[in-house]
Parts: C-alpha cells; structure tokens; sequence
C-alpha cells in the first residue's frame, strides 16, 4: 500500500496546475488501481472514466490513466491466453482490448504530446508491445524534468521481456519487483515466466509476496488456487478383453410347437 501511496503523490506532484482537485484526485486513484493490476481493479479503472470526461482536456491525465489500464487489462489477457489451453480466443479479445486503449489513447497524444501522464501511457504500449527502440525517445521525454517514475521503467522492462525465454523473462521481472514492490502486473507477469519454467515453488513464493501486499488481489488468489488445487481424480478403466471372445456350444433349444417325447 505504501507503494501505491507513492505512485498517487508522484502523479499530485507532477500534475498540471489548469487540472482541478477532482480531476487530480480522479487520476491519482485510477492510475492507483492501475498499479495493483488485476482484474477487477482495471475494470473499475476503466469505469471511474466516463466518455464525458475523456473528452474533457481538464480530466485528461485520468483519461490517460484509463488508457494505461485498458493496456495493462489486454496484457494480462493475452499472457493468461498464452499459457491456456484453446486460448485463441482470449488472445483475440487481448489484441481487440489493446486497440480500444489504443483508440483512447491516440487522441490524448495528438492533444497533449508533452503530458507526463500521456507519455507515461504511450511508454506503457510501446513497452507491452515490445517496441525498444521507439521507447527510447518517449522515455527521455517523460524523465526530461529529471522526475523518477516508476511506469518507465516498468515499459522499458516489459520490452525487455517480450519474447525472450522465460528464465531470461523472470531474471529481468525480479529486479524490477525487488526496485518497484508496488507495480504488482510485473509480480504477476514474474509469475506466470517462472510457471513457464515449471518452477512451481516459487511462483507460489511470488504470488504470496504479491498477496502479502495485496490480500484481496484476485488474479494472484486465482492463480494460487489453481497451482494448490489436488490433481484431477483418474478413473480406473478396466483392461479391454484381448483376442477373440470364447466360442461356446449353442444350448438346446427345442422347435417351436413340438414337444420332447415322454420318458418309457
């Protein structure tokens, strides 16, 4: 939580000062549940900014921070899909969730170009799509005031990460983690590379490090439950008779409307 506290007084800090109390304490609060990650919280992220208020430029920080969300909601989508069997179609729904942050997105870029909470939106989609090199430019934009923001560097490590083997993948997720406790997708995405690696007991340490900071996180708790759940019951089939069935006289029947002949 004192994480979370941290990533909200960096977005007060850094605010514009044309954004008023509520546009700024709705933009601390999204990009908040932004930071925990999992499914209800992007959600609900998402919910908090209405179509009205995307489209006023007073509230743009909280738009860019709904985008943000939509992003982090696609990405854990598509490395849940990944790893599931017949996830094509969550893969599907990730990319078609990406294009609507996207969509949200784009508009605030063209309007605000040099917004922190824009830039750090945009890093946060380059870097979840892999895109290194483009990162750069937008990477040094966003620290030009030479702030920290702990978001740019959770893009640069998701491009990073992007197709590399999951050994390589958790290596870079753990230094992260261990620099930035409170951006929990990076704890989840450590997770599912060190499960890709079939390290079963440390997924389980990861995800009681990231419930240890957030009870109630419901991906980390499903995840958890999934890993501890007793492996399925096997029904004992009986072995299938080899060869051919015994061939047995027939018995003897007599024919219809005669009787056996009486005894003596």
């Amino acid at each position: 939580m004192t994480a979370l506290l941290a990533c909200a007084s960096l977005l007060l800090a850094t605010a514009g000062g044309t954004e008023d109390l509520r546009a700024r304490s709705l933009a601390v609060e999204v990009l908040a549940l932004a930071a925990r990650g999992d499914t209800p919280s992007l959600a609900r992220a998402a919910a908090l900014v209405p179509d009205p208020l995307r489209a006023d430029p007073v509230f743009r920080a909280a738009a860019a921070n709904r985008a943000l969300a939509g992003l982090l909601a696609a990405a854990s989508l598509r490395e849940r899909s990944a790893t599931s069997s017949g996830g094509d179609e969550g893969l599907r729904a990730a990319r078609t969730r990406r294009e609507e942050a996207l969509e949200e997105l784009r508009p605030l870029v063209r309007a605000h170009p040099e917004d922190l909470a824009v830039l750090r939106a945009l890093a946060v989609y380059l870097g979840l799509g892999g895109r290194a090199e483009e990162l750069v430019a937008v990477a040094r934009r966003a620290r030009a005031d030479g702030g920290e923001d702990p978001w740019i560097d959770f893009a640069e490590v998701s491009a990073a990460t992007r197709g590399t083997a999951p050994g390589e993948a958790a290596a870079l997720l753990s230094g992260f983690v261990s620099s930035h406790a409170g951006i929990l997708p990076a704890r989840m995405s450590l997770a599912r590379a060190q499960l890709a690696m079939g390290d079963r007991d440390r997924v389980l340490s990861t995800l009681d490090a990231l419930l240890a900071v957030a009870p109630d996180h419901e991906d980390a708790q499903a995840l958890k439950a999934e890993l501890l759940a007793p492996p399925p019951v096997k029904m004992e089939v009986p072995p299938v008779p080899q060869g051919a069935p015994p061939q047995t006289p027939p018995g003897y029947l007599p024919r219809k409307g005669r009787r056996p002949a009486a005894a003596g």
